[in-house]
């Protein structure tokens, strides 16, 4: 695909996605497909209860239009095993947050999918991605030097582990109002051209998918949100992140690219590490994720959002950086 292909397929798609937008919350708020809110989360989300929650649907459409001009531009009359993998990995994710969130409706609860169930669906289909990707993701982890770090089973330990996390990370970060919108497209927008230099199939493409949706929502979740991705789009994301990272190479470098969103899964294991460990007396952070802890400091939620935005910019700058050492 040229730059050119690439823009017009950002910007046809940002275009459908603000056009139908409105019709999906209207059609979020029939249905009662609203979102529920914590007791023990801040007081200052209380009023967002009611909110449409499950615009991470309209990513359906954009993987659908992404697939349509992949093969059309690409002139290919079928996926490859890697394409073919990287739709299933991103299908089971979205479906797994679409279950979660449907299930917090159905039942009227804040607790969908149990925590098992839900890293069961994920770690089949982190399983289902390794597989399928076989040979065209060799199992080996080189660093830039050229040494290999992993190799073999102990490859897919730690891949099938980062999968998991990263996905994971990306769903914790989805907790104040364009939070994961905002400080996402960065990454989306350098993987997408990157693929550019280095096309990786259909895993190249569906970033600028995720880019043109990222922009579209956060036309619709800045504060005051009319809609909220919910885990349907928050799993969605992580995992198209995932799948651009082995397919194309960059595992290392989507350390730091994904970097922020490590940080809010670290913030949490953290918590609940010290938590246990102190007999339930103490935390390290007044509420975790982390952007909640700032929160409780007394920052605003557009102050968190910008501040979070810049600190996501100056990580994919640096993974950016590591990707031309390669």
């Amino acid at each position: 695909m040229t730059a050119r292909s690439v823009m017009s397929l950002v910007l046809v798609l940002a275009l459908v996605d603000l056009a139908l937008f409105p019709l999906l919350i209207v059609w979020l708020r029939r249905t009662r497909f609203t979102q529920l809110i914590r007791d023990e989360g801040p007081a200052s989300h209380k009023p967002k209860a009611g909110t449409p929650t499950g615009g991470g649907l309209m990513l359906v459409l954009n993987i659908a239009g992404a697939v349509a001009a992949y093969l059309f531009l690409m002139g290919r009359r079928g996926l490859t095993g890697l394409d073919v993998a990287t739709l299933v990995f991103v299908a089971v994710n979205l479906l797994s947050g679409f279950l979660d969130d449907w299930i917090k409706e159905l039942k009227h609860r804040n607790d969908g999918l149990l925590g098992y169930q839900k890293l069961l669906m994920q770690t089949v289909a982190a399983g289902l991605f390794f597989y399928l990707a076989y040979p065209s993701i060799v199992p080996t982890l080189r660093l830039a030097s050229g040494g290999v770090l992993f190799a073999g089973w102990a490859f897919y330990v730690v891949a099938m582990l980062y999968a998991v996390g990263m996905v994971n990370a990306f769903n914790l970060t989805d907790g104040l109002d364009g939070l994961l919108a905002k400080t996402s497209l960065p990454a989306f927008a350098v993987a997408g051209a990157a693929s550019l230099l280095h096309p990786s199939g259909l895993a190249g493409i569906l970033p600028l998918a995720a880019v043109a949706f990222v922009i579209s929502f956060l036309w619709f979740n800045g504060p005051k949100a009319s809609v909220f991705m919910g885990d349907t789009g928050s799993l969605a994301l992580g995992s198209i992140f995932i799948a651009w990272a082995f397919a194309s190479g960059n595992q290392v470098s989507s350390i730091l690219l994904g970097g922020l969103f490590l940080g809010e899964a670290i913030s949490v294991m953290i918590q609940v590490v010290v938590f246990k460990a102190s007999g339930r007396r103490k935390r390290v952070f007044l509420m975790a994720p982390i952007h909640h802890h700032f929160e409780k400091l007394g920052w605003t939620e557009p102050t968190i959002v910008d501040r979070f935005f810049v600190v996501s910019i100056l990580f994919v700058i640096a993974g950016a950086l590591t990707m031309t050492w390669r």
